[in-house]
């Protein structure tokens, strides 16, 4: 299959496709279509001084330059810069399950770009590590960089469905109490939450040197409410519901949203870390393909690696 062809798949076609990793694969040919740079660092060896030149020293690690200079012999000294960790929160609360049945879900849509970015980032040889939810219980991998892992990544997210009232603020404080090396941190969510709350957890991951990159998946259905008669509107985390006229609280839900994503997009814009909301329609191609080449990570790159 042609690179070019992959990058026109729709997300329902994609979603169609079964295996994960597969899928991820699929994604990132997609979004690797021209030139893109990668926002990650993988190890590498940095200048870090001279020192004289001493019998048995390497000739290949004589700076020349600077012995055409000074009529000295040095030798340049390196560091070796670690691989960059990230660690990526999938949130797996009921929410993300909508709509079940039909279309591709919520969760299913950021499965595959958890998956495509866990790809991208192993293999240039950086450790990845999974947060998510299954029932009751938080789910960790730890930072890995094997490309075996990678399939090891994409088992445990196919098999996680979501369901409850888990949601994305309880993995944020699990990350903040595991993560200890500066990191960056990837985040997938409706974020269909207390803003105060969410927003005073990622201050924290900032503020600790973090790295941040926040992915809001939302349906198309939540965002136009395109409903107009009577409804049964039930609760995908707990057993609340609501039986309503959707042409006659469309208006008050629209308003209701528009003020939750304009306070969710300021809060962000305002620390001054990579947002994005991204409905379910989108390709996942296109999603990843920002994700290597938005400006606010060229910028981040220049100041941070």
């Amino acid at each position: 299959m042609s690179t070019s062809h992959i990058a026109g798949l729709s997300p329902s076609v994609l979603m169609g496709i079964k295996n994960l990793l597969v899928r991820a694969r699929s994604v990132v040919e997609g979004a690797l279509v021209g030139e893109h740079v990668s926002p990650f660092r993988g190890g590498s060896i940095e200048f870090a001084q001279h020192r004289s030149y001493s019998p048995g020293d390497e000739l290949r690690y004589i700076d020349w330059r600077l012995f055409a200079r000074t009529d000295h012999y040095h030798v340049k000294q390196f560091e070796v810069t670690t691989n960059l960790r990230a660690y990526i929160l999938l949130d797996s609360s009921g929410s993300m399950s909508y709509p079940e049945g039909q279309g591709v879900a919520k969760h299913d849509y950021a499965a595959t770009l958890v998956a495509a970015l866990s790809y991208i980032l192993i293999q240039q040889s950086d450790a990845v590590s999974v947060t998510t939810h299954r029932d009751d219980d938080v789910i960790f991998l730890p930072p890995r960089s094997q490309v075996a892992y990678l399939q090891q990544i994409c088992q445990i997210i196919e098999n996680t469905k979501p369901a409850g009232d888990h949601d994305i603020l309880q993995l944020l404080k699990f990350a903040q109490d595991r993560i200890v090396q500066r990191s960056l941190v990837v985040l997938f969510s409706d974020f269909l939450v207390d803003l105060d709350q969410l927003m005073a957890k990622i201050r924290i991951l900032q503020s600790r040197g973090h790295d941040l990159m926040i992915y809001q998946i939302l349906h198309r259905d939540e965002l136009e409410f395109p409903f107009s008669r009577f409804y049964r509107f039930e609760s995908m985390e707990d057993p609340r519901f609501m039986v309503a006229d959707s042409k006659q609280i469309r208006a008050q839900y629209m308003e209701a949203l528009q003020e939750h994503q304009d306070q969710l997009r300021a809060a962000m814009r305002k620390i001054g870390v990579d947002f994005q909301t991204v409905h379910t329609e989108e390709s996942p191609s296109r999603v990843i393909a920002n994700c290597l080449n938005g400006p606010m990570r060229a910028k981040k790159l220049r100041k941070l690696y």
